[in-house]
């Protein structure tokens, strides 16, 4: 969250793009399958439990964490050794759902609601794609390996994807929007490929802290070289030294 930085201060840009280096480089950092432990088990013991589509979306997060692979065996997972998550839905219920318990790659959102394409714009991890129809029970059914295929396509012209990532696809069970019953299957991918080693060095352990060092100074944070997409999505207050067409 941005406030007095960007809606008062004189640097309002800078400030925002500050902020995203700071989230990039600290989401290196994270231990993507302890936190989805953590996360389901806060919710298994709430009173309500987990519901059965929560859960089988739920399977779809930990799925792309199954399938992040630090290929080149620097101790991180950057973009290209992430899995794509795609999800059909009308209402974004679907793809809230996988959000909320942090895959560790996109989660593109198929939508035909144009207020699910703008939600998108605060929640972790999502990048949307309009169509003009999901189709619905009461209406012809759209084939949601075409919608599916859209959404591949779209994330290869945006860099998303790699020779061998894995994409993993979130769809209805009688339709293609998710929201009420979901399915979860995999369309793309190669078997996956371990590194023979095991990390012994703590030097190579680069997942336990930020590329950054202690140091910090603007120049540093604007322009380090990091290889990945970010999914923390950051919040501005506006204020005059916004206000200009260039600005925003």
């Amino acid at each position: 969250m941005l406030s007095g930085e960007t809606a008062n201060g004189a640097f309002p840009v800078t400030a925002v793009s500050t902020m995203a280096s700071v989230v990039e480089n600290a989401e290196l950092g994270v231990d993507y399958n302890s936190q989805y432990t953590f996360i389901r088990l806060w919710n298994f013991y709430q009173e309500d439990g987990i519901s059965a589509h929560e859960a089988t979306l739920a399977a779809a997060s930990q799925s792309a964490i199954d399938f992040s692979e630090d290929r080149d065996g620097d101790g991180v997972i950057d973009a290209e050794e992430v899995a794509l998550v795609v999800v059909l839905t009308s209402t974004g219920l679907a793809a809230d759902l996988v959000s909320k318990y942090r895959p560790t790659g996109p989660v593109l959102v198929i939508t035909d609601n144009e207020a699910t394409v703008r939600q998108t714009s605060s929640r972790f991890g999502q990048y949307a794609v309009r169509v003009d129809t999901l189709g619905g029970a009461g209406g012809s059914r759209v084939n949601s390996d075409e919608l599916i295929a859209k959404g591949v396509e779209f994330a290869s012209q945006k860099g998303w994807m790699s020779e061998g990532k894995h994409v993993i696809a979130v769809s209805g069970v009688d339709k293609a929007c998710a929201d009420e019953r979901a399915m979860v299957r995999f369309v793309a991918g190669m078997k996956c490929h371990r590194p023979s080693f095991i990390y012994s060095n703590p030097t190579k352990l680069r997942y336990l802290k930020s590329l950054i060092s202690t140091a910090i100074d603007t120049k540093l944070l604007l322009e380090a070289a990091v290889k990945h997409r970010r999914m923390t999505k950051i919040v501005c207050t506006m204020g005059p030294k916004c206000w200009d067409e260039a600005t925003l």
